[in-house]
């Protein structure tokens, strides 16, 4: 299926990450939870395939921890007479909106730090920074993913890079009757930062501290992967499972970087716990699909096939990436269906249609090529784009 390795990787500026399921679980007392008795464990890592004396991987700490200066400078705003008499949560909120005016974007992975040493960095150290702040005034901070316009960044290696986005909900102090009724339900006042909002974004998930800890790993072991520095990227691996191990492009990569040096049977193991423990499935469906067809293993590799094109997800990231895929393996009929669940969530991105465009042409359709060219036109904004389809539409009217 996909021969390209899909993950989520660095944010651009309006941001954030996928996918977490965070639920409260509740269970009769007299009914055994068979949830913990039947969860698999992650399957055993061939440690020996990697070296793991190179480098020294950071620790939480490490990640979220501010230097002397930069905690005092932070005391010193709070403690301004108008500042000091706000709630610890609005503190926050004033410090980073006057600190983050002319933060500079720059698609770099770094600790909070680091992004305050250097007022940059990409969305995903906007967060992280957030975070560190939150955490030095003891202000709860939660996450929330957000599905926003997708953005290919590149594709090296058969890698692809694309964007995410999260906001973050800055939460006042909670008293004892506020404390179980949830985060959206309780009553208490929140302010929330996203530094870059998009025009489509759509509200995903709430995502915990873990899965944010896990995302921020991710982020580390995509950029060695990309390098390939597998042995690194291992190592981080390792980090961000310890925080959530049902955390599906962690299993992704884990699975991956066995398969590249060499390991296709723990590779094999990976995909099939990821499978099981995750809600989100397309790029271990898809990357399972290109292990199997490696292998010349054709039965299981239909079998896989066959479920990633039943599969509804409305993740939309994937489905295009795996479309384009198809696309480029002139396997017309998938990437079709691909770019249509794609823009069954995503329906305001027009490239997308100008993809679907040329699997139709190829099928046959050209009434349906005609229509997503036509589509993609009343979509595109700039000129460049509304030329390039005008041209392809009055080139398919001809035909």
């Amino acid at each position: 299926m996909c021969s390209t390795e899909h993950r989520y990787m660095r944010c651009t500026l309006r941001w954030t990450l996928l996918l977490v399921t965070f639920f409260a679980l509740s269970a009769c007392s007299s009914a055994p939870s068979h949830e913990l008795v039947d969860k698999p464990e992650f399957p055993k890592t061939n440690q020996q395939l990697f070296d793991l004396s190179s480098t020294r991987i950071p620790l939480y700490s490490d990640l979220i921890s501010l230097t002397p200066k930069q905690t005092q400078d932070i005391q010193e705003f709070v403690s301004q007479t108008d500042i000091a008499l706000l709630p610890k949560h609005k503190q926050v909120y004033e410090y980073l909106s006057k600190k983050l005016v002319n933060f500079n974007y720059e698609g770099e992975n770094y600790l909070a730090s680091e992004a305050m040493l250097k007022g940059g960095g990409n969305c995903m150290s906007l967060a992280l920074l957030t975070y560190a702040v939150a955490k030095h005034l003891g202000v709860e901070a939660v996450f929330q993913v957000m599905h926003t316009e997708p953005l290919l960044l590149e594709v090296t290696s058969n890698i692809a890079v694309t964007s995410d986005h999260v906001r973050t909900f800055l939460y006042e102090e909670k008293d004892t009757a506020q404390s179980s009724k949830g985060f959206f339900f309780s009553g208490r006042s929140y302010r929330v930062l996203d530094y870059f909002p998009g025009r489509y974004d759509r509200s995903g998930k709430i995502i915990d501290e873990n899965q944010f800890i896990a995302m921020l790993y991710r982020n580390l072991a995509a950029d060695s992967l990309l390098e390939g520095n597998l042995d690194l990227a291992y190592q981080l691996l390792i980090s961000g499972l310890s925080y959530d191990e049902e955390y599906a492009p962690l299993i992704n990569m884990m699975a991956i970087v066995h398969r590249r040096q060499g390991d296709e049977v723990t590779a094999e193991r990976i995909y099939q716990y990821g499978l099981e423990v995750t809600d989100s499935k397309i790029s271990l469906l898809s990357n399972y699909y290109f292990l199997l067809s490696k292998q010349g293993n054709t039965l299981a590799a239909i079998s896989i096939k066959a479920q990633l094109l039943q599969l509804e997800d409305t993740s939309p990231y994937d489905w295009y990436l795996i479309g384009k895929d198809a696309l480029s393996r002139e396997d017309f009929k998938s990437a079709e269906i691909y770019l249509n669940k794609f823009l069954n969530n995503t329906p305001y991105y027009h490239k997308a249609y100008f993809d679907l465009a040329k699997a139709q042409y190829a099928l046959g359709k050209k009434t349906s090529a005609t229509t997503s060219i036509q589509q993609g036109i009343e979509l595109a904004k700039q000129p460049a784009s509304q030329n390039l389809y005008k041209a392809k539409l009055a080139w398919l009217e001809r035909e």
